[in-house]
């Protein structure tokens, strides 16, 4: 079994989510993919910077999707 990092961002100020993204490369394990999609978040967020986040409330979400064949 497999897991597939799916993230997605949303702001609270406009209530609204942008479409889920899924990363392409599968992991091995639900904690690889868990551990991940927090890395990856702060990424997301530092990019997006804090005028932006504080702005829009800004929220990165993830989590990891089951896939039985990749």
């Amino acid at each position: 079994m497999k897991f597939i990092l799916v993230m997605q961002i949303c702001s609270f100020a406009l209530g609204t989510c942008d479409v889920a993204m899924e990363r392409a490369m599968p992991f091995n394990s639900y904690h690889e993919c868990s551990m991940s999609g927090h890395l990856n978040s702060i990424k997301v967020m530092q990019e997006l910077g804090p005028e932006f986040t504080n702005a829009n409330k800004t929220i990165v979400r993830h989590w990891c999707a089951k896939r039985d064949e990749i």
